[in-house]
């Protein structure tokens, strides 16, 4: 009896010790091989342990893995087995496989069937006024984090002294903009936050100003306008326009929107003659939107964002 119970408890042992090398393997040399199957080449590759909140650096580098090729990674010496990979292709796609487990499997292969679309940039009309001394024969308006400015947004024509035009733009708000003017000579600005400066004023020292000059268009009126925000909700965008107005006019608040129950104050072009307007919030952690009608903006400039009733 003693010897039946003696053999029990020692498989028992062996069981647990098993387990608890399962949960916990030794550090190894771990590795991966991703395999390329679409018809794309892949652009940047990540790898991290599916415990980290960061993906780390590109494993690619400034190479690409092309279709029906595969790469051979060195993930070091470690105890970590559970992986997620993510590759973005060519056109921008993603795809990732989470929970890879290196130690098992040691290829990994995508085809693109779980790929997914980027997010449509947003369109942003852009008032540019030359300001300057001559003429401007180029502009050019890129995302801050692209690699090249792009096409003339002019195509054909000409910005000439004391003329403003309108020039759209798809892309992030933060942007570069560059003009060239008759003589081929240039000026840039970085970093312009495109929704909240629509109307840019190209003028001697508007690369280097404090904030963009920008241009109210005739018959409007700047006012200070007092913005608070009682929703509850971080706002993320406020478009302020007449009531009635099929236009949703500027917004306001940039890309720092205003968190809930904080206030700010903002300029805003009040076309003359002009009282009555309504308002449109959006929230951008929810994908909602909200209207407030029945402002009187000659009455009172203070703003106050309600509450949903």
């Amino acid at each position: 009896m003693r010897a039946a119970v003696a053999l029990l408890l020692a498989v028992l042992l062996a069981v647990g010790a098993a387990g608890a090398a399962r949960a916990d393997p030794p550090a190894g040399d771990r590795e991966l091989t991703v395999a390329n199957h679409t018809a794309q080449a892949i652009a940047e590759l990540y790898v991290s342990p599916s415990d980290s909140d960061h993906w780390g650096d590109d494993r690619l580098g400034e190479a690409t893995l092309p279709p029906g090729k595969t790469l051979r990674l060195k993930l070091g010496h470690l105890r970590d087995c559970a992986f997620d990979v993510q590759v973005v292709y060519e056109d921008a796609s993603r795809e990732e496989s989470k929970g890879v487990n290196v130690c098992r499997a040691h290829l990994l292969t995508f085809d693109g069937a779980t790929a997914t679309a980027p997010a449509a940039a947003p369109t942003h009309d852009v008032s540019l006024a030359n300001r300057a001394a001559r003429p401007i024969q180029q502009v050019l308006i890129s995302s801050s984090d692209a690699g090249d400015w792009g096409e003339d947004r002019l195509g054909n024509t000409s910005l000439s002294v004391g003329e403003a035009t309108t020039l759209r733009y798809r892309g992030d708000c933060v942007a570069d903009i560059r003009v060239v003017f008759d003589n081929r000579s240039a000026e840039e600005r970085r970093g312009i936050d495109l929704c909240a400066a629509r109307r840019i004023a190209i003028q001697p020292g508007w690369t280097t100003a404090d904030t963009v000059p920008t241009e109210a268009q005739p018959g409007d009126e700047t006012v200070q306008l007092t913005v608070s925000n009682r929703t509850g909700r971080r706002v993320g965008a406020l478009y302020l326009y007449p009531e009635g107005s099929a236009e949703r006019g500027p917004e306001l608040l940039g890309a720092a929107g205003l968190e809930a129950g904080a206030g700010v104050t903002v300029a805003f072009a009040r076309p003359a003659g002009v009282c009555r307007f309504a308002a449109r919030l959006a929230f951008a952690a929810e994908a909602t939107t909200e209207d407030v009608a029945d402002l009187d903006l000659c009455r009172s400039l203070d703003l106050v964002l309600p509450a949903k009733s």
